[in-house]
Protein backbone atom coordinates (compact mmCIF):
# COMPACT_ATOMS: atom_id res chain seq x y z
CA UNK A 1 0.00 0.00 0.00
CA UNK A 2 1.36 3.40 -0.91
CA UNK A 3 1.31 6.45 1.30
CA UNK A 4 -1.45 8.02 -0.81
CA UNK A 5 -3.60 4.92 -1.36
CA UNK A 6 -6.53 6.25 0.59
CA UNK A 7 -6.55 10.00 -0.06
CA UNK A 8 -10.04 11.40 0.11
CA UNK A 9 -9.85 13.85 -2.79
CA UNK A 10 -13.27 14.45 -4.30
CA UNK A 11 -15.15 12.89 -1.37
CA UNK A 12 -17.83 15.29 -0.22
CA UNK A 13 -18.05 15.72 3.50
CA UNK A 14 -21.18 16.14 5.48
CA UNK A 15 -20.76 18.27 8.62
CA UNK A 16 -18.49 16.45 11.06
CA UNK A 17 -20.01 14.80 14.10
CA UNK A 18 -17.80 14.94 17.17
CA UNK A 19 -14.55 15.50 15.34
CA UNK A 20 -11.61 15.14 17.72
CA UNK A 21 -7.94 15.75 17.01
CA UNK A 22 -4.54 15.66 18.70
CA UNK A 23 -0.88 15.89 17.70
CA UNK A 24 0.98 12.65 17.12
CA UNK A 25 4.51 12.36 18.52
CA UNK A 26 5.84 12.80 14.96
CA UNK A 27 4.06 16.15 14.67
CA UNK A 28 1.21 15.14 12.36
CA UNK A 29 -2.31 16.05 13.39
CA UNK A 30 -4.45 12.93 13.93
CA UNK A 31 -8.13 13.60 13.32
CA UNK A 32 -10.96 11.20 14.17
CA UNK A 33 -14.50 11.71 12.96
CA UNK A 34 -17.56 9.69 12.17
CA UNK A 35 -17.25 8.11 8.74
CA UNK A 36 -19.28 9.58 5.90
CA UNK A 37 -21.20 7.26 3.59
CA UNK A 38 -18.81 8.17 0.76
CA UNK A 39 -15.81 6.92 2.78
CA UNK A 40 -17.18 3.44 3.55
CA UNK A 41 -15.88 2.00 0.27
CA UNK A 42 -12.38 3.31 1.06
CA UNK A 43 -12.56 1.71 4.50
CA UNK A 44 -13.58 -1.58 2.93
CA UNK A 45 -10.64 -1.43 0.51
CA UNK A 46 -8.34 -0.68 3.45
CA UNK A 47 -9.77 -3.62 5.43
CA UNK A 48 -9.19 -6.08 2.59
CA UNK A 49 -5.68 -4.70 2.06
CA UNK A 50 -4.67 -4.75 5.74
CA UNK A 51 -6.64 -7.69 7.18
CA UNK A 52 -7.38 -9.88 4.16
CA UNK A 53 -10.26 -10.92 1.93
CA UNK A 54 -12.20 -12.86 4.60
CA UNK A 55 -13.83 -9.76 6.06
CA UNK A 56 -17.28 -8.20 5.93
CA UNK A 57 -18.36 -7.25 2.42
CA UNK A 58 -18.81 -3.66 1.30
CA UNK A 59 -22.57 -4.29 1.29
CA UNK A 60 -22.41 -5.42 4.94
CA UNK A 61 -20.37 -2.38 5.95
CA UNK A 62 -22.81 -0.05 4.19
CA UNK A 63 -25.76 -1.83 5.83
CA UNK A 64 -24.29 -1.41 9.33
CA UNK A 65 -23.28 2.20 8.63
CA UNK A 66 -26.80 3.06 7.46
CA UNK A 67 -28.29 1.38 10.56
CA UNK A 68 -25.93 3.18 12.94
CA UNK A 69 -23.34 5.61 11.51
CA UNK A 70 -21.65 5.77 14.93
CA UNK A 71 -20.26 2.28 14.22
CA UNK A 72 -17.50 3.60 11.89
CA UNK A 73 -14.87 6.20 12.85
CA UNK A 74 -12.31 7.32 10.26
CA UNK A 75 -8.78 8.30 11.25
CA UNK A 76 -6.95 10.93 9.20
CA UNK A 77 -3.34 12.13 9.28
CA UNK A 78 -2.69 15.78 8.45
CA UNK A 79 1.03 16.32 7.82
CA UNK A 80 2.83 18.88 9.92
CA UNK A 81 4.24 20.31 6.69
CA UNK A 82 0.76 20.93 5.27
CA UNK A 83 -0.70 19.07 2.34
CA UNK A 84 -3.89 17.06 2.10
CA UNK A 85 -5.26 14.97 4.92
CA UNK A 86 -4.88 11.26 4.31
CA UNK A 87 -7.22 8.50 5.43
CA UNK A 88 -4.87 6.48 7.60
CA UNK A 89 -7.13 4.02 9.40
CA UNK A 90 -10.39 3.52 11.19
CA UNK A 91 -12.18 1.86 14.06
CA UNK A 92 -15.33 -0.11 13.30
CA UNK A 93 -17.65 -1.22 16.07
CA UNK A 94 -20.80 -3.24 16.35
CA UNK A 95 -22.86 -1.49 19.03
CA UNK A 96 -24.44 -4.62 20.45
CA UNK A 97 -27.82 -4.61 22.16
CA UNK A 98 -28.69 -7.24 24.79
CA UNK A 99 -29.51 -9.82 22.09
CA UNK A 100 -26.19 -9.02 20.41
CA UNK A 101 -24.24 -9.68 23.60
CA UNK A 102 -26.09 -12.99 23.97
CA UNK A 103 -25.16 -13.89 20.37
CA UNK A 104 -21.52 -12.98 21.08
CA UNK A 105 -21.52 -15.20 24.17
CA UNK A 106 -23.20 -18.03 22.25
CA UNK A 107 -20.68 -17.63 19.40
CA UNK A 108 -23.48 -17.01 16.89
CA UNK A 109 -22.64 -13.36 16.12
CA UNK A 110 -21.58 -13.17 12.47
CA UNK A 111 -19.04 -10.39 11.94
CA UNK A 112 -18.98 -10.84 8.16
CA UNK A 113 -22.71 -10.10 7.82
CA UNK A 114 -24.09 -8.83 11.14
CA UNK A 115 -27.79 -9.23 11.86
CA UNK A 116 -29.03 -5.68 12.45
CA UNK A 117 -31.47 -6.98 15.06
CA UNK A 118 -28.37 -7.44 17.26
CA UNK A 119 -27.04 -3.90 16.73
CA UNK A 120 -28.31 -0.81 18.57
CA UNK A 121 -29.52 2.08 16.44
CA UNK A 122 -27.82 5.48 16.49
CA UNK A 123 -28.76 7.37 19.61
CA UNK A 124 -29.40 4.24 21.69
CA UNK A 125 -27.07 3.17 24.47
CA UNK A 126 -25.78 -0.27 23.52
CA UNK A 127 -25.20 -3.08 26.00
CA UNK A 128 -21.60 -3.53 24.78
CA UNK A 129 -19.20 -2.50 22.03
CA UNK A 130 -17.64 -5.13 19.80
CA UNK A 131 -14.53 -3.98 17.91
CA UNK A 132 -15.47 -5.03 14.39
CA UNK A 133 -12.19 -3.88 12.83
CA UNK A 134 -9.31 -1.61 13.81
CA UNK A 135 -6.61 -0.27 11.52
CA UNK A 136 -4.36 2.30 13.12
CA UNK A 137 -0.73 1.53 12.32
CA UNK A 138 1.76 3.49 14.43
CA UNK A 139 -1.06 5.58 15.92
CA UNK A 140 -3.23 3.06 17.77
CA UNK A 141 -2.86 4.56 21.25
CA UNK A 142 -3.68 8.12 20.23
CA UNK A 143 -6.48 6.91 17.94
CA UNK A 144 -8.07 4.84 20.72
CA UNK A 145 -8.10 7.87 22.98
CA UNK A 146 -9.61 10.09 20.29
CA UNK A 147 -12.29 7.56 19.33
CA UNK A 148 -13.26 7.15 22.99
CA UNK A 149 -13.60 10.93 23.30
CA UNK A 150 -15.58 11.14 20.06
CA UNK A 151 -18.00 8.43 21.18
CA UNK A 152 -18.51 10.26 24.48
CA UNK A 153 -18.86 9.09 28.06
CA UNK A 154 -22.55 9.96 28.34
CA UNK A 155 -23.73 7.16 26.08
CA UNK A 156 -20.70 4.86 25.91
CA UNK A 157 -18.91 5.26 29.23
CA UNK A 158 -18.59 2.11 31.32
CA UNK A 159 -19.65 -0.29 28.56
CA UNK A 160 -17.84 -3.60 28.19
CA UNK A 161 -15.72 -3.76 25.03
CA UNK A 162 -15.05 -7.01 23.18
CA UNK A 163 -12.80 -7.80 20.24
CA UNK A 164 -11.60 -10.76 18.21
CA UNK A 165 -8.01 -10.95 16.98
CA UNK A 166 -8.00 -11.33 13.20
CA UNK A 167 -4.30 -10.65 12.60
CA UNK A 168 -1.08 -11.17 14.54
CA UNK A 169 -0.87 -7.40 15.09
CA UNK A 170 -4.40 -7.43 16.48
CA UNK A 171 -3.57 -10.36 18.73
CA UNK A 172 -0.55 -8.52 20.10
CA UNK A 173 -2.72 -5.46 20.76
CA UNK A 174 -5.41 -7.51 22.51
CA UNK A 175 -2.91 -9.46 24.60
CA UNK A 176 -1.57 -6.10 25.77
CA UNK A 177 -5.00 -4.57 26.49
CA UNK A 178 -7.25 -7.28 27.75
CA UNK A 179 -7.68 -10.88 28.57
CA UNK A 180 -9.43 -13.68 26.78
CA UNK A 181 -12.91 -14.27 28.13
CA UNK A 182 -12.95 -18.02 27.80
CA UNK A 183 -9.81 -19.39 29.48
CA UNK A 184 -6.06 -19.74 28.87
CA UNK A 185 -6.40 -21.47 25.48
CA UNK A 186 -8.30 -18.46 24.12
CA UNK A 187 -5.33 -16.10 23.72
CA UNK A 188 -5.09 -16.88 20.03
CA UNK A 189 -6.34 -15.62 16.67
CA UNK A 190 -10.09 -15.81 16.25
CA UNK A 191 -10.95 -15.77 19.93
CA UNK A 192 -13.04 -13.21 21.80
CA UNK A 193 -11.33 -10.88 24.25
CA UNK A 194 -12.89 -8.53 26.75
CA UNK A 195 -10.83 -5.34 26.60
Amino acid sequence: MTENSFETKGVERTPAFREISARHADGDLIVVRMTSTEEVELLHQMTVSEIGPSVASLAAMLKVHKHNPECLWSIFRCPLSGGPERLAGYFGFLHLNTAGVAALNDRTLCGRDPDLALVARAGERPAALYVWAAIARKMRMISEMLVAQALGADRYGGLPVYATAGTLGGLKWLNHLGEADRGPQETALGNVFRV
